[in-house]
C-alpha cells in the first residue's frame, strides 16, 4: 500500500436530526400520488423536518454539543472550524462562526465551505491537509442542512433536515488515508442540474434523471481512483459510506462497483436526502460496523456538478 497522503485522525463524530418526523402519507395526501410512489422512486419511508425556531446553525451547534457529551472535553485547543452547507442560515455569520461562538473556541480559524452534497469531504480534505501542514492540530467540521426551508412542492418529498459534526484531532481511532475531490461542471447540464437560486423558487432538480446517471458514473470513478492510488480494491472495503441521494443510487452503485450492498451503510429510508450532512451522519450511526483495520470509503455527489471520496481506516 502507498504511503496515506493525509495523517489526520476523526476522534469522534456526532449529529443532530429534528424530532418532527414526515412519513410518505403525508406527501401521498399533499400530491394524490399512492404511498408506495415515493419508495419506488427513492427508497425513502420517513424524513425529518426542522421546527420553526431551528436553522442550519442551530442544529449543527446541536451535532456538536452531542459529540462534546459523548466524549467530555476537547481533546486539544479547537484551532479550526469548517461549516459546510448549501443551505446557509446567514451567509455573513456563518454556521462556523455561530459553533464558535456558542462553545468559546477562542482564536480558531473559522470559515464556510460549499460544493453542494459534496461539501463534507471538501471539508475533509482542507482539514486534513491543514493537519498534515501543521497549520491545525484539533479541527472541527460542522456539515448541516435546513433542505426543507429551501425546496419547493415538486420535490420537498426527497429532503430531509440534520447535522453532523466531525472531531479531527490525535488519538482518533479513524485514520484519513486520502482524500480525493473534483468539481465536474463541465458534465451535462452542470451548474444548471440542480439549484438554489434565492428569491427564485428555491431548491429545485429540473434534470433529476441525469443526476441518476452521473451520479452512479462519476462515484463509481472516483471510488476505483482512490482504491486503486492506494493500492487496494474493492475486496478490501469494509463499509462503504455513499451520498444519501437516492436508494436506487446506491444500489446501483454498489452493482457498479462490484461490493455486496450488505457493506452499504443507508440512511435515506429514515432520514431523506440531508445533502452535505447526510455522509458524515450516516458514518456517525454506521463506524461500529467497521472492524479494527478496516477501511471506509466514503463517496459524494452533488450539484454544479462536484464529486469527491475519501478512505479511512480503523485502528
Amino acid at each position: 500500500m502507498k504511503t496515506p497522503v493525509h495523517l489526520a485522525h476523526i476522534y469522534a463524530t456526532g449529529e443532530y436530526v429534528p424530532a418532527q418526523v414526515l412519513s410518505n402519507e403525508h406527501f401521498a395526501a399533499q400530491t394524490g400520488k399512492p404511498v408506495d410512489w415515493f419508495v419506488r422512486r427513492t427508497g425513502i419511508l420517513e424524513r425529518r423536518r426542522a421546527g420553526e425556531q431551528e436553522s442550519s446553525a442551530s442544529m449543527a451547534i446541536a451535532a456538536v454539543r452531542n459529540l462534546l457529551q459523548d466524549i467530555g472535553q476537547w481533546p486539544a485547543p479547537v484551532d479550526l472550524v469548517i461549516s459546510a452547507s448549501y443551505t446557509p442560515h446567514d451567509t455573513i455569520g456563518t454556521t462556523a462562526h455561530q459553533v464558535q461562538r456558542a462553545f468559546t473556541l477562542r482564536n480558531a480559524k473559522v470559515f464556510e465551505l460549499s460544493s453542494a452534497c459534496s461539501s463534507f469531504l471538501n471539508a475533509l480534505e482542507v482539514a486534513a491537509t491543514f493537519i498534515e501542514a501543521e497549520r491545525s492540530r484539533c479541527a472541527l467540521i460542522v456539515a448541516t442542512e435546513h433542505n426543507s426551508h429551501f425546496s419547493d412542492a415538486d420535490s420537498n418529498h426527497l429532503w430531509g433536515d440534520g447535522a453532523a459534526a466531525v472531531l479531527l484531532a490525535p488519538g482518533g481511532n479513524l485514520r484519513v488515508l486520502n482524500t480525493l475531490t473534483r468539481g465536474r461542471a463541465e458534465l451535462g447540464r452542470g451548474p444548471e442540474a440542480v439549484r438554489m437560486q434565492p428569491r427564485a423558487g428555491g431548491l429545485q432538480m429540473p434534470h433529476g434523471r441525469e443526476v441518476f446517471h452521473h451520479a452512479v458514473a462519476e462515484m463509481e470513478q472516483i471510488g476505483r481512483e482512490i482504491l486503486a492510488s492506494a493500492g487496494l480494491t474493492q475486496a478490501d472495503i469494509s463499509l462503504v459510506v455513499p451520498h444519501q441521494a437516492n436508494l436506487r443510487i446506491l444500489q446501483a452503485l454498489a452493482e457498479r462497483l462490484g461490493i455486496d450492498a450488505s457493506r452499504v451503510a443507508v440512511s435515506i429510508d429514515r432520514l431523506g436526502n440531508t445533502g452535505s450532512a447526510s455522509i458524515p451522519i450516516t458514518l456517525h450511526r454506521n463506524e461500529a460496523r467497521v472492524p479494527p483495520g478496516g477501511k471506509v470509503l466514503m463517496l459524494s455527489f452533488g450539484g454544479g456538478y462536484s464529486v469527491g471520496a475519501a478512505l479511512l481506516q480503523r485502528l
